[in-house]
């Protein structure tokens, strides 16, 4: 693993730079990793460091999961939005292509703007544009695996849609982001839906929107729609100045998902957890250490791919 991103074996940055749109972003850990000096070293975050919107390619981050032969969970874009609205299509086909040709892989791609991702897969024939991408800017990467252009064109014919190897996210912070953001992701085709309730600045209730199950009558029992979002992720707010996370908010999606039987992933408490009103201290700065969970939030689960 060469991320710290514990659901994550790799990240990828094909593009860099975003820009705020959401209480969730008030403290982006990205911006500040940016303009950091360790990052400024590198042209492409020089480019983007003012957080402004201005979003940079960068290529050789995009091919680096053809050359990874074993099989990895991947993070597109830690440092960006794929979906923001300065991402030309273009790059975005170029996405969707190393991860069609990479099925050993599984690609994880989280936005805030999920209108844009909706937008994005009902385009038409998206196969050929994904194949006219590789052939235009990836062939030197792939062209001993194909050995011809009439081979790269097949395996995008044959490509299933939605590649089973793509899993969309939401961001979902709060009640009101979730509310608007989960209708929209469950109108996007793909094989695996997840939801990212990080950073957690309150209790969510998911039964509201119908993301994960739905509410019969007023018996408040529960009935799994596993269609819907296969996956959850849930951790507190890291780095200097955090808001609070207080664990009764991991608590209860880790109950709505237990009762629904949806994969969850307590990924961490955050650097301001709070329990029972009073500080929940870790030695871990970000409480990232699941040794130092409440026992019955020591949850770490992934889900099974299931096709359309």
């Amino acid at each position: 693993m060469s991320t710290n991103i514990e659901w994550a074996d790799e990240t990828i940055n094909p593009i860099v730079g975003c820009s705020r749109i959401s209480p969730g972003c008030q403290k982006c850990y990205a911006a500040t990793a940016a303009a950091s000096p360790r990052l400024q070293q590198f042209p492409q975050y020089q480019v983007v460091s003012i957080w402004d919107g201005t979003v940079e390619f960068v290529k050789s981050q995009l091919i680096k999961p053809l050359y990874w032969k074993k099989p990895k969970r991947i993070f597109v874009c830690s440092m960006a939005d794929l979906f923001h609205a300065n991402v030309p299509d273009e790059w975005i086909h170029q996405v969707m292509a190393v991860a069609a040709l990479s099925p050993q892989h599984t690609f994880q791609i989280l936005t805030k703007r999920p209108e844009r991702m909706k937008e994005y897969f009902s385009q038409q024939s998206l196969w050929v544009k994904w194949y006219e991408a590789a052939k235009e800017n990836l062939w030197d990467a792939v062209n001993e695996k194909f050995g011809g252009l009439i081979n790269l064109q097949q395996d995008f014919i044959d490509q299933p849609f939605p590649l089973p190897n793509v899993w969309l996210g939401a961001s979902t912070e709060n009640q009101q982001m979730a509310e608007k953001r989960i209708p929209i992701l469950l109108q996007i085709p793909c094989s695996v839906r997840f939801l990212s309730c990080e950073p957690l600045l309150e209790e969510i209730d998911l039964r509201q929107g119908g993301a994960i199950q739905k509410l019969i009558s007023d018996s408040y029992e529960w009935e799994l729609v596993n269609e819907d979002i296969q996956w959850i992720v849930v951790g507190g707010e890291s780095g200097p100045n955090s808001r609070p996370c207080h664990i009764e908010w991991i608590e209860s999606i880790v109950q709505q998902c237990q009762k629904s039987k949806t994969p969850v992933f307590v990924k961490q408490l955050g650097a301001n957890a709070q329990h029972e009103g009073q500080p929940f201290k870790t030695r871990d700065k970000k409480g990232g250490d699941i040794e130092e969970f409440p026992k019955h939030l020591q949850v770490r689960e992934f889900p099974v791919p299931v096709r359309e």
